[in-house]
């Protein structure tokens, strides 16, 4: 899926390129073209209904729903770039040697004086929204930030009661049943990534006789215990394939497998190189369960506080309201992690209750945890990491914009009293006749400095070498 555009035909040293007026560009078989009406598309990806060469036509992209990447050109030296509303893809630019456009940073011109920065560090609350967290090592290069106001979506989805959960569990079955049919018509070598987890084993349900993959890390926090979650987990599939990740051995993984430095989340490496060795044409990797149903714990407490500051008038009454509403809900899958050293459901609170609530919220702070609780509701990008390391589409059923915000359309009461134990997608589950045995979240806990610290070392020179 790799393209590179610029106005510079000596770039191409290795790859040939084709011209388009003051373009040039390469791309290779994966990404197709488009000639509109005094302009020229590249793109890559599909839609979840319809065509995307309608978006081509009518460029439509921003109000599409798919998994794309697409740059319009004009004869006249003029681009415009359009990602997916999930950002399923990286489309990095710059312009201090000309204009160049690319979804491989291999390929984009850069110098050793270029590098500003050697670590990239992730803001846990920004969530890869800001310009800051789509900087490269290269002060010239980032990747593109879409014009969608994620924010203002979750805002709106919440002030809109509208779905009973069973109604929901109906309509999301059949959004997940269509969306992974259209995958199957379209990449007939799929790799689905399975751990114990319940987000990843309900998409794998959907491709139940498909490869899945799984991998345990030594050491881990876990342990035994974690393990046997995933074992039991992977013996309810008839094809699974498994290995364990050396954990202490990451700067050799780094080395080997890393290709994209601009990653932030080099602890997913260990999928990355099972998807290398498969070589599939889409990786199914489920991402966003957690923002789509309202399931994780901070964000909870955020609703139980902004329901419960008017009926107090001190901050010590507000915490016990949070404690006693904590204690009822602590065998919530979503409270805490299910083994290890991880936060259990009473570190969060006690976290929370440190940043947010050292005194009574005013309503100007109640503002801010609003905003603070939608933050968190915004989609994680896992998947662009995946297909900007390893030249591949990468997908998860849970990246549907006719879905992804209708759990918050549900009554208040719902998603304060009964999300965090999701419901909605037991009920989805219950469908298969599958019962997922995992008491928590996903319980995969380990030392992956040896990976982040390496990152820089093991991948700058790649980028620096002569690649298009």
């Amino acid at each position: 899926m790799k393209f590179f555009i610029c106005k510079d035909s000596s770039k191409f040293g290795i790859h040939e390129y084709q011209q388009y007026g003051q373009w040039m560009y390469y791309c290779d078989d994966k990404v197709q073209t488009y000639q509109g009406h005094d302009y020229l598309v590249l793109y890559c990806g599909y839609l979840i209904e319809g065509h995307l060469e309608d978006a081509c036509r009518n460029l439509s992209f921003n109000e599409e729903n798919g998994n794309f990447f697409a740059v319009k050109l004009t004869p006249d030296g003029d681009y415009q770039i359009f990602l997916d509303y999930f950002n399923n893809h990286k489309v990095f630019y710059a312009d201090k040697y000309g204009i160049e456009i690319s979804n491989w940073l291999p390929f984009m011109s850069c110098n050793q004086s270029d590098i500003v920065r050697k670590d990239l560090g992730y803001d846990y609350l920004a969530r890869e929204l800001t310009p800051e967290e789509n900087t490269t090592y290269f002060g010239h290069i980032n990747s593109y930030i879409p014009p969608y106001d994620y924010l203002l979506d979750c805002e709106q989805a919440w002030s809109e009661e509208k779905w009973d959960p069973d109604d929901l569990a109906e309509y999301i079955y059949e959004c997940m049943t269509q969306h992974a049919e259209k995958i199957k018509s379209l990449y007939p070598k799929r790799f689905c990534a399975l751990s114990e987890g319940i987000d990843s084993t309900l998409q794998s349900l959907f491709f139940k006789d498909d490869p899945q993959y799984g991998y345990n890390v030594e050491p881990c926090d876990a342990g035994a215990a974690g393990l046997s979650y995933k074992r039991l987990n992977w013996s309810k599939f008839p094809n699974v394939n498994t290995y364990t990740f050396n954990a202490c051995d990451g700067a050799k993984y780094v080395d080997n497998h890393l290709n994209d430095s601009s990653t932030r989340w080099a602890s997913i490496l260990p999928t990355m190189i099972q998807v290398e060795e498969a070589d599939p044409d889409i990786v199914m990797y489920g991402v966003n369960g957690d923002e789509m149903f309202f399931r994780d714990m901070t964000p909870h407490l955020h609703a139980v506080t902004l329901h419960n500051i008017p009926k107090h008038d001190t901050v010590e009454g507000l915490k016990k309201t949070i404690r006693e509403d904590v204690a009822s809900k602590v065998n919530m899958y979503g409270a805490c992690y299910s083994v290890g050293d991880d936060d259990s459901a009473w570190q969060y609170v006690d976290v929370y209750e440190n940043v947010w609530l050292r005194s009574m919220p005013k309503y100007r702070t109640q503002l801010t945890l609003k905003q603070e609780m939608f933050r968190l509701m915004t989609p994680k990008y896992y998947t662009r990491a995946i297909s900007a390391n390893n030249d591949v589409m990468v997908a998860s059923l849970y990246n549907d914009r006719r879905i992804y915000h209708e759990v918050l359309k549900c009554s208040e009461e719902y998603l304060r009293e009964e999300a965090m134990d999701c419901p909605i997608q037991r009920k989805l589950l219950s469908k298969f006749d599958f019962f997922c045995e995992t008491p928590h979240k996903d319980i995969l806990y380990a030392d992956y400095d040896p990976l982040h610290e390496n990152v820089f070392r093991g991948t700058v020179q790649k980028c620096l070498e002569q690649n298009i």
